[in-house]
């Protein structure tokens, strides 16, 4: 991973993302390995659901259009692809983050919950895509940002000012998508919002809400490079 100043912000305002139901090669050579990965997982948290979602084959940006390929895995598949710091090269994790600013500037972060792989870590709320987002053969960007934003905050997109464009962060195997949306709340408003929203969830995938402002150091928080280049980015302008 990135140091967050190697982090560089890449304005990307059209897509060309294409789906394939093909398998990569290193789900197939490593299965075994997998396998035996995903079993110790989930016998050290019962929570965790081997779904599918989808990887990025060949991700290119020139000018402000992103290419790619998307491909079908099971989450066990994800995961150890992540934790072995991405085996197959032409293959990344890319994903949408909402950047949600309210209305006295404060930004909008996620805590995780006990029922994804990385409990307590924070960070833009977003994740990956899977096959909802997938439509007439392409992958919906902004849908699944709308999606991920809806599902774990309770908050909609179409409440807040957008910016037409997202901003991509390469940190392989790490690509992030981010869409910068104002709300018309004050960060207290939305963050009590988002909490009664969690409370009213049997099983959430946020645990709680961060709101950060320009007088918080964001690196203190131990954010991933591509949630804390954005916040830098924010609080700069």
């Amino acid at each position: 991973m990135a140091a967050d100043g190697d982090i560089v912000l890449r304005p990307v305002s059209s897509f060309a993302i294409g789906f394939r139901d093909v398998v990569p090669a290193f789900a197939t050579i490593r299965r075994a390995d997998i396998e035996a990965r995903w079993n110790a997982a989930v016998a050290a948290n019962p929570a965790l659901f081997n779904g599918t979602v989808l990887l990025f084959q060949d991700v290119a940006v020139q000018g402000a259009a992103l290419s790619a390929v998307a491909v079908p895995v099971d989450y066990a598949t994800f995961s150890a692809f992540m934790a072995w710091g991405g085996p197959e090269p032409r293959l990344t994790n890319l994903f949408g983050a909402a950047a949600v600013v309210s209305r006295d500037g404060g930004l909008l972060l996620g805590r995780m919950g006990r029922r994804t792989d990385d409990p307590g870590t924070v960070k833009l709320v977003g994740g990956t895509p899977d096959l909802n987002d997938v439509i007439d053969g392409r992958v919906d960007m902004f849908g699944s940002i709308a999606r991920e934003l809806a599902e774990e905050t309770g908050l909609r997109v179409d409440e807040a000012a957008r910016e037409p464009k997202l901003w991509y962060a390469s940190d392989p195997p790490y690509g992030a998508l981010i869409q910068v949306l104002r709300f018309p709340q004050d960060g207290a408003t939305l963050a009590a919002r988002v909490r009664d929203f969690l409370h009213e969830d049997n099983d959430p995938e946020l645990q709680d809400v961060v709101v950060l402002d320009a007088r918080t150091d964001p690196s203190m928080l131990g954010l991933p490079p591509y949630s804390l280049a954005i916040a830098r980015q924010l609080f700069a302008a």
